[in-house]
């Protein structure tokens, strides 16, 4: 992330607005969302046992973090593992899965003793046995590696082809090190058919298991159709293999942000969304703010306020939503057909998961202003209850009941074999 991309990401956004009411949130094919679906980027947490609990009941089995070239090369055949090696152990023995990001450059390459993040022919091999030592020393430790972080943004500072080049020969080089490892490239900020369509005609995708992107958006509408828009470019190239998100949040302070008030319903809105796509992974950025409520040195940078939870390690709201979301998602199946409508506007998206135990849950909101009441009810058996996704009550539901929808997500649970039907109300 960077105060940069966020700032001029707004002036690109903004002219979109008013184009995302015409798509489709729902997508119209059924999937099986993995167990593993979701992570935590922690990079703020000293990753201490209560941390691991929390991640725990957040539901994240990934977390993803850079191993910086600099730090652990910072001269030329020096190579520090140890801080490393004690990171790789206590995430592996919390059961996490650690995704790393290979990238960046070292002072020493250089005559002026300064990263330049621009590697050519010349540096390119030292970058070479860098990513050779790690994969090597982590060889079945680290699950997934991705190459660089955001090579379309401020993070690499070459041309296109350049990093191009260095993709294609990290990927080889991971492959041949660590045949098991998960490759992931791309890593890009936000949805770029240009960038995108690079990587694929260069080659640097030959090798790879997934194409990584970081969906920033200024609502979740605009998140899923950035995932959509890249989902038919791979298409074009054959592309198979699947998305990986290693990268998605909002902040809720800076110059523009997310208020606080409507930070659960992006959340619930964007897990459900990624999880009913064809996306293998998604990694929330971040697990903690850098101040704890009120002690922000100044409130315009966003950087500060994308966590879920406070350095004191008190919740701030969203987390319980993530968390309802995350454990009703996890290992479900999304089924497009349900609920079956019958009149039901399409401002009011409908999503369906249900699990091997039984348990199903029926997420329920309208796009835009205003509220509707809408018909709900079962054909057949079901124990159903609604939940709040700011931690409020459980309220049990009867088989038939009305509901008002308006733009916070409408949290239905049941167990049970019967269909819900959504009709469109009238007394």
């Amino acid at each position: 992330m960077s105060l940069r991309r966020i700032k001029c990401g707004i002036l690109t956004f903004l002219p979109l607005v008013v184009l995302f009411s015409c798509s489709s949130f729902a997508p119209s094919r059924p999937r099986i969302v993995p167990e593993d679906f979701f992570g935590i980027s922690p990079d703020r947490s000293p990753l201490e046992r209560e941390d691991f609990e929390l991640l725990d009941r957040f539901g994240a089995v990934w977390i993803r973090t850079t191993i910086r070239w600099s730090n652990l090369e910072p001269q030329e055949g020096v190579w520090l593992f140890e801080g490393r090696d004690a990171y790789v152990e206590k995430t592996r023995a919390a059961g996490k899965k650690l995704v790393y990001i290979l990238g960046f450059d070292s002072k020493w390459l250089y005559g002026d003793h300064r990263e330049h993040r621009n590697l050519g022919e010349r540096e390119l091999p030292y970058f070479l046995k860098y990513v050779e030592q790690v994969a090597g020393h982590f060889r079945g430790k680290v699950a997934a590696y991705e190459i660089w972080n955001e090579p379309n943004w401020v993070f690499w500072k070459g041309s296109d082809r350049r990093f191009f080049t260095l993709a294609a020969a990290a990927v080889k080089k991971i492959r041949e090190t660590d045949p098991n490892a998960v490759i992931l490239a791309g890593s890009t900020s936000r949805f770029d058919r240009s960038f995108t369509r690079g990587m694929f005609k260069s080659g640097a995708m030959e090798y790879t298991d997934g194409f990584s992107i970081h969906p920033y958006g200024i609502n979740p509408r605009d998140t899923m159709r950035q995932i959509d828009r890249l989902r038919k470019v791979l298409d074009e190239y054959g592309y198979s293999k699947p998305v990986w998100v290693t990268e998605v949040g909002y902040a809720t302070g800076g110059i523009s942000f997310v208020r606080l008030n409507r930070y659960p319903e992006y959340i619930v809105k964007t897990l459900s969304g990624l999880a009913a796509r064809e996306v293998r992974n998604l990694i929330w950025y971040e697990f903690m703010d850098e101040f704890n409520q009120g002690e922000e040195p100044d409130h315009w940078n966003f950087e500060h306020f994308f966590g879920l939870i406070y350095p004191d390690r008190t919740l701030k709201p969203g987390a319980e939503a993530f968390m309802l979301t995350s454990r009703h998602l996890a290992g479900s199946e999304y089924r497009p057909e349900l609920p079956l409508r019958e009149g039901v506007s399409r401002r009011v998206t409908s999503l369906c998961f249900r699990k091997k135990d039984g348990t199903a849950i029926l997420l329920l909101w309208q796009d835009g202003a205003g509220k509707r009441k809408l018909r709900l009810y079962f054909e057949g058996e079901a124990a159903a209850h609604r939940r709040s996704i700011y931690g409020g009550e459980d309220i049990p539901l009867p088989a038939k009941t009305v509901l008002e929808i308006g733009r916070d997500p409408v949290f239905i649970t049941w167990t049970g074999e019967g269909v819900p039907r959504l009709e469109k109300y009238t007394r």
